[in-house]
């Protein structure tokens, strides 16, 4: 993508493919949702939307703190 005014490039072409990508994929799983208790853990509850990006059970590979109030969740596959 290129500035209308002043020619410079933003993004190239892969990259605004992919941030295309990461924007539809938030638009179908964005909002709230439950952390329920499941046995002595907690899990978080997700549409069944998201087995479209390819998330299914088991493919987490890390979590982590990002701030006090967000975590990151690493998968062990690429999901988009």
């Amino acid at each position: 993508m290129k500035c209308d005014k002043c020619g410079e490039t933003l993004f190239t072409p892969e990259q605004t493919k992919q941030l295309i990508k990461l924007r539809e994929a938030n638009k179908k799983i964005e909002g709230k949702r439950k952390i329920i208790k499941v046995g002595s853990s907690i899990a978080a509850l997700l549409p069944k939307k998201v087995e479209a990006l390819g998330i299914k059970e088991g493919i987490v590979d890390s979590v982590k703190v990002l701030s006090s109030n967000s975590l990151e969740i690493k998968f062990n596959q690429e999901i988009v």
